[in-house]
């Protein structure tokens, strides 16, 4: 009998290789999105973009399509592709996705502090969490600063910590693209970006939840804050309670530069 590798038929495999130029583009554009280099309402001008980036405009085009499909760019027929603008529609359900994705996640955390903590590996528990604890300080020390989007910075990153540790590979995917499009929307506010005053208060709250596996209270907590949010930015919580940077306001629009210099277009 020959051995079995002789006579099994082997699926077509791709050929391994380096992330592609649209994997790259899209990535630059994310990034464009996050940091508010792109702000909700801005047009993506395919000639002058391309030309920038260095690449094909059907590559363009691929890498902008992932970007429609997840929500962060919006395509009107005829019109072109712009940074995509969250209504208090798609604000309300955006935050019903979000409470699902990061409740998961926090119980999941929980369950595994408890579970550690039943097996006598209560010394692993700190560990676990450290990266959480990490962003709460990031937090203290921006608003100690006055450093109001570095205190955004850390508290996006405090969720996706959350969802890394929580071991869900499905849940990390999620959160990669939620907290760009919670930057979206806090770019959205006319009145400018702000964070909570009490972030740091909250996020502490969270972790102590955490660590007591209480995953009852880390979902309390997180439904709060994330009802606090969206009333935010539908502008009816009580403005004492933000710290705002005035000069973060919504852009008119990226002055697209090319390497040829040309006047941008549409």
């Amino acid at each position: 009998m020959p051995p079995r590798q002789d006579s099994v038929r082997l699926p077509m495999m791709q050929p391994i290789r380096r992330p592609s130029i649209i994997d790259q583009a899209e990535l630059e554009l994310r990034n464009a999105i996050f940091v508010g280099d792109l702000r909700p309402g801005d047009t993506i001008p395919e000639v002058q973009v391309s030309k920038q980036m260095g690449i094909s405009r059907s590559s363009l085009r691929e890498a902008c399509q992932r970007l429609v499909r997840d929500g962060l760019l919006t395509q009107i027929p005829g019109r072109g592709l712009f940074v995509t603008t969250m209504d208090a529609g798609t604000l309300s359900d955006f935050i019903d996705y979000r409470l699902g994705i990061e409740m998961q996640a926090a119980t999941n955390v929980a369950e595994h502090v408890a579970a550690l903590r039943a097996d006598g590996d209560e010394e692993q528990i700190p560990a676990l969490l450290f990266p959480l604890r990490e962003c709460v300080e990031r937090t203290r020390r921006a608003l100690a600063a006055g450093e109001v989007i570095e205190a955004g910075n850390a508290d996006l990153d405090l969720h996706q910590r959350l969802a890394e540790i929580s071991r869900n590979r499905f849940l990390v995917t999620a959160m990669n693209t939620i907290v760009i499009l919670t930057r979206m929307g806090t770019f959205s506010d006319p009145r400018g970006y702000g964070v909570r005053a009490d972030l740091t208060d909250t996020h502490e709250q969270l972790v102590a939840a955490l660590e007591a596996g209480d995953a009852s209270t880390a979902r309390k907590l997180l439904r709060e804050s994330l009802r606090a949010l969206a009333a935010r930015l539908r502008g009816d919580e009580e403005e004492q309670d933000l710290v705002r940077d005035p000069d973060l306001l919504e852009s008119d629009g990226p002055e697209w530069t090319t390497l040829e210099g040309e006047s941008p277009t549409l």
